[in-house]
């Protein structure tokens, strides 16, 4: 009921508590309590007598009131889960997929207590970033699952460059850069077996208007840093849920290449002097190609090598 009073409510004009009682087939008490209930989650909302209710201004709070407006999307963003405070949304994610929630159910939360990035490194969740994950059920071979990644990089991109007109480059495997630094990192995890995925979860944290550790400055950026004024987290959720919606479905349907082309183009890694730190070896060399399931081809002194995994540096 709250998604359609503030669709009622969205021009900005007075609106009747008589006319949205009639609308939604409801009492007037019960459209009064769910302003109430509006107004306690951050609206402002203004009461005039023999007027109505005027939308004054919205909390930028990734709730799904705020991000399903207008969100036309197939599969992904249809169910949204907010909180103020998790430990992680991945692991909150990966509950719910126990209890069978829908395909494309996103998790949100303000703050991360025990927020994680790849080989279980601590991730700084505070407020004010964008600490969400994505429940996805891919009709996709297994060996195929970091194009899953590269569809949500590319995703995050795009969104990132829409809401702010910047445009990151994306670190293989699964980080964002702009001007060299660290605007975004990306976990997905995978339940499958030798022939599919039974899920897949894909964490994904942007530094957006949270301040920064002093011992990240050098390494990581934020959005209002980069910017210079705050950027609505609502309006950047709901157009990376497009765009990933968008790509998913080109994804699922067999169209790897277009993934592929895609990261490419936000990638700039092709001919690129690398080092990759892997769990036991250490790697340099030039890279050739990224394969179709999203593997490193590095040229090495001792010749071509796929790398599956691991830390990239530039040289």
């Amino acid at each position: 009921m709250r998604v359609e009073i503030l669709r009622l409510l969205g021009d900005g004009g007075f609106v009747s508590g008589e006319y949205i009682a009639k609308h939604l087939g409801v009492s007037r008490t019960a459209v009064w309590k769910q302003i109430k209930s509006l107004q306690n989650m951050g609206y402002e909302i203004e009461s005039v007598k023999n007027k109505g209710y005027r939308l004054v201004s919205r909390p930028d709070i990734p709730i799904a009131e705020e991000v399903t407006l207008g969100l036309d999307t197939q599969v992904i963003g249809k169910d949204i889960y907010y909180f103020k405070s998790l430990p992680s949304t991945n692991l909150f994610a990966k509950k719910l997929v126990k209890d069978g929630v829908e395909e494309g159910a996103i998790v949100v939360s303000d703050i991360q207590l025990s927020g994680r990035g790849r080989k279980s490194r601590n991730w700084f969740s505070p407020e004010g970033g964008l600490w969400f994950s994505v429940v996805l059920y891919p009709h996709i071979p297994p060996e195929r699952g970091m194009l899953l990644t590269m569809a949500s990089s590319v995703a995050i991109v795009q969104g990132i460059k829409e809401t702010t007109g910047l445009h990151p480059m994306i670190k293989w495997p699964n980080d964002l850069l702009i001007n060299g630094k660290k605007i975004c990192g990306i976990l997905t995890e995978l339940d499958a077996e030798m022939d599919r995925i039974n899920y897949t979860v894909i964490g994904i944290g942007i530094n957006v208007n949270n301040q920064l550790r002093e011992d990240l400055q050098g390494k990581a950026t934020s959005l209002i840093q980069e910017t210079g004024s705050r950027v609505s987290r609502v309006k950047l959720l709901r157009s990376i849920l497009k765009c990933f919606d968008e790509d998913y479905s080109r994804l699922i349907s067999g169209d790897y290449d277009f993934i592929r082309d895609s990261w490419f183009s936000h990638a700039n890694i092709i001919g690129r002097n690398i080092r990759v730190h892997g769990e036991k070896t250490i790697l340099k060399g030039v890279v050739s190609s990224v394969d179709e399931s999203g593997c490193l081809i590095l040229d090495t002194k001792n010749g071509s090598v796929r790398v599956v995994s691991g830390d990239v540096e530039y040289l």
